[in-house]
């Protein structure tokens, strides 16, 4: 029989809501999160929406291969 970590004391950093957890693998986290959200939102979100609109969208759903489209 192995030995089993106590859940209830385990900080897992991605999980922690601290902002101001001074653990490393929590920081890192929480910096790598951040910076790529917000590059996802500036760049990678409008680009997304752009490429989506002239491929079809721009004739609203009408252009949706589903049952709620044309």
């Amino acid at each position: 029989m192995g030995l089993s970590a106590n859940r209830a004391s385990e900080h897992r950093y991605q999980l922690c809501r601290d902002d101001g957890c001074d653990r490393f693998p929590c920081r890192v986290f929480k910096d790598g999160y951040r910076d790529g959200y917000e590059d996802g939102r500036q760049r990678g979100y409008a680009e997304g929406y752009r490429d989506g609109y002239e491929d079809g969208f721009s004739e609203g759903l009408a252009s949706c291969p589903g049952p709620h489209g044309g």
